[in-house]
């Protein structure tokens, strides 16, 4: 008789999985001995597609979204693994621009339930299995990975892939990675494999330096975004070099380096994976861009959600904001503890008008916390209706952990009735 009856059930069996949003490290594994064998007895699902491995600390989202789009757009079908999941836990696997549905969940829940009593897989690994397992079952042309954490020892470095992305490289979960910004572009260039070439993003010098010393230890070409000179005009992404003009629905400036690492990455792909050039850019033009990152909260609103939470990203999204014009911007946030660092409090104290909302789980920053680095006023579960309807007619940027935004995405439904 199988523990997963129902979908219930599997919901039950991941609830009580310590997960890295709470618990912090101490809910991660890091090394590949686990999910290599949970693997090897499920007869090796990663091996039996071509994949793309995008790792980075910041715009591998994006980048991973608008891969997904372009092939997905040319007839390709189309896995596409993300972490963390917003709104629901079937976010995370998508085949063909569709989530995992609940019966495909169940049904691999129960094929790997003698396998789950037997290795003690983290949160973040099981899900790596099930995307694994899912693009199998789906004979997928085309797998785009997103890596958790760093790289080298991250479970979803168990593909053979054709192509290693890394889209940035800065300051974020130093505890793990590394403090310094070579470690972590060592522990990030852990994903390129022998021979097959990585693409590098926007990237400093110190970091290309360090990524190249591996990248030449594996024989592998590295393709450098950086040796063309991307233009952002307000959506329009332009690449005189190439002869390119295209609009795009995406507002932040830096989201020129995650179209250019796309159409590098199509570039590199082309004898494997053919798209006229034309159709990849009419791709760029219809992407909607990624929920979570700089999304448009209410269509009769300027309000935004940008899950930016470390130096780069914030700078990224305050870029963004200086575009618009009118108010100054009124901020609301929430952070993880860990994410409170000298640079991210001096970021967000340029906001005249500032609230934050304390976040349930041990990692969460306190108001207290948060009020001994800067003047904020609270924004909390009971008075947050009276406060967005006193902000209107502002501009509104709500920043931080991705685990903000599904209540956000409630207060706006409250907003609604």
């Amino acid at each position: 008789m199988s523990t997963f009856a129902s979908i219930a059930d599997v919901w039950s069996y991941l609830d009580q999985i310590p997960k890295f949003q709470i618990q912090g490290a101490s809910a991660a594994k890091f090394g590949l001995q686990n999910i290599t064998e949970c693997c090897q007895r499920l007869g090796n699902p990663h091996l039996q597609y071509p994949t793309v491995h995008v790792a980075g600390t910041n715009g591998k989202g994006t980048t991973c979204y608008l891969l997904e789009h372009v092939y997905n757009n040319a007839g390709y079908k189309t896995g596409l693994f993300t972490s963390p999941h917003l709104l629901r836990y079937n976010e995370r696997v998508r085949v063909n621009k569709e989530e995992v549905n609940d019966e495909m969940l169940l049904q691999f829940f129960r094929e790997v339930e003698p396998i789950l009593s037997e290795l003690s897989l983290s949160y973040f690994e099981i899900s790596t299995v099930l995307a694994f397992w899912v693009f199998a079952q789906q004979k997928v042309d085309i797998a785009i990975i997103e890596t958790g954490l760093g790289g080298r020892l991250d479970s979803t470095n168990i593909v053979e892939s054709s192509l290693s992305i890394i889209t940035s490289i800065g300051p974020d979960h130093q505890d793990v990675l590394g403090e310094t910004e070579t470690q972590i572009a060592i522990e990030k260039a852990g994903i390129i494999k022998k021979g097959k070439a990585v693409i590098l993003g926007n990237i400093s010098e110190e970091s290309i330096e360090a990524i190249s010393n591996v990248a030449d230890e594996q024989k592998s070409e590295v393709i450098l975004a950086q040796q063309f000179d991307p233009i952002w005009e307000k959506g329009r992404f332009i690449l005189k070099e190439l002869e390119i003009d295209v609009k795009t629905n995406l507002i932040e400036p830096i989201n020129k380096w995650n179209v250019l690492v796309v159409l590098l990455a199509h570039q590199e792909l082309m004898s494997q994976f053919p798209i006229k050039h034309e159709n990849v850019l009419q791709s760029i033009t219809s992407f909607r861009g990624v929920p979570a990152r700089f999304e448009k909260l209410c269509p009769n609103k300027e309000w935004y959600f940008s899950g930016a939470h470390n130096k780069p990203a914030l700078e990224a999204t305050i870029d963004a904001l200086a575009e618009f014009e009118g108010n100054s911007p009124v901020l609301i946030f929430s952070m993880m503890k860990d994410k409170v660092t000298m640079d991210s409090i001096k970021l967000l104290s340029t906001f005249k008008r500032r609230y934050f909302f304390q976040q349930e789980g041990e990692r969460a920053a306190t108001i207290d916390f948060i009020r001994s680095k800067m003047d904020v006023e609270t924004i909390t579960e009971k008075n947050n209706q009276t406060i967005l309807k006193e902000l209107e007619t502002e501009l509104v940027i709500i920043v931080g952990s991705f685990y903000f935004y599904p209540i956000i995405k409630r207060w706006m439904n409250d907003l609604k009735q």
